[in-house]
């Protein structure tokens, strides 16, 4: 059940925040039907921002468009994730080397604040919060390189992985691996030379990888 918004942003925008977070969570599966007239109802709103919030979803590829214009939460498969962290490895070591020189001491103490929630998650183990998290701090580092078309490529690739890691339950049998790799990620961007921040960030996807695919 998809809860009600609330009058303050446009409808659209909120309608996408709410299907987009219901989809990388998994309480909407992939395969899922998405009838506008029924999410409509959930909501209390018209189908229209419903549909303008399913046609944005779709170009960022959790949403699938029949030719009927029937949608679904698109499916994600082996073979995708795969593609996705070659993809990954590429622009998430790029981020962080271009970081290196822009860091402040407040996007140091954001991505901190970060890992200190990371690791909050593991000790409730709320693994769903932990992933989300794990977002944020990739997200956090590719914004801070001031390139924007970076920042959102890497934000669509972390979405996407979002969604199998809750899928698989793969991050909860290495949450505190990562969470270390975390730090060394944020260590290395401190001693503001780009080489060991990108190797940092290389290293942690890498391993991620593995773990996803082994």
């Amino acid at each position: 059940m998809l809860p009600k918004i609330k009058q303050n942003r446009t409808l659209a925008d909120q309608a996408y925040t709410l299907i987009k977070k219901s989809i990388v969570n998994n309480e909407l599966k992939p395969g899922d039907w998405l009838a506008e007239e029924e999410i409509a109802t959930q909501m209390g709103i018209s189908r229209t921002p419903i549909r303008s919030a399913l046609t944005q979803l779709s170009y960022e590829g959790l949403v699938e468009m029949s030719p009927g214009k029937r949608a679904r939460v698109s499916t994600i498969s082996d073979k995708d994730i795969r593609d996705f962290l070659v993809i990954r490895e590429v622009l998430e070591a790029l981020a962080a080397e271009l970081a290196t020189t822009e860091m402040t001491e407040t996007d140091f103490e954001d991505l901190e604040d970060i890992v200190a929630r990371q690791k909050k998650s593991i000790e409730s183990e709320d693994f769903t919060q932990f992933v989300e998290l794990d977002r944020q701090f990739h997200s956090r580092i590719a914004s801070v390189t001031n390139n924007k078309k970076l920042s959102e490529f890497v934000e669509n690739l972390n979405t996407q992985l979002q969604r199998f890691l809750i899928l698989t339950g793969t991050l909860q049998k290495a949450a505190r691996e990562a969470v270390e790799e975390h730090e060394n990620i944020v260590e290395a961007l401190r001693t503001k030379k780009a080489d060991k921040a990108k190797d940092a960030m290389a290293h942690h996807v890498r391993q991620v990888s593995e773990r996803m695919t082994t």
